[in-house]
């Protein structure tokens, strides 16, 4: 059964960043347009290595054919050069629920990433890397 989407994002680069806010709960037909959107950015940066943002809002979860999926596009980010990613949390539900899930796709991709609570922050933690 094929369902409509649920949630929002929006994808944009900035140097060599790739920043994605966004807004769930997310389904796996969400995230299957997430990776179409993000393939054009990922052909820009790919040519280097580079670094991403995600902003979360609200109850930001994935369904679990959805987080299979989202692990599955950090896969292959991964191997198109991304090196590290910055999940920032604003004025989320769920917080240590949406942490477990991100942190679960992250480490099957292995990906370094971490949570801060604003961009600044974000952008000071991705300058030590």
């Amino acid at each position: 059964m094929i369902f409509m989407e649920h949630g929002v994002f929006e994808v944009k680069i900035e140097g060599k960043l790739l920043l994605v806010d966004a807004t769930g709960p997310f389904n796996e037909e969400l995230i299957l347009q997430y990776e179409k959107a993000l393939e054009s950015c990922i052909q820009i940066l790919e040519v280097s290595q580079w670094n991403q943002v995600i902003t979360l809002h609200q109850l930001s979860l994935f369904t679990p054919e959805a987080e299979k999926v989202l692990t599955n596009t950090l896969i292959n980010r991964k191997s198109r050069g991304l090196i590290a990613c910055v999940i920032v949390l604003i004025d989320v539900e769920g917080e240590s629920l949406i942490k477990m899930q991100m942190s679960r796709c992250y480490e099957r991709a292995q990906v370094k990433h971490t949570y801060r609570s604003s961009m600044s922050e974000a952008k000071k933690w991705l300058a030590t890397i």
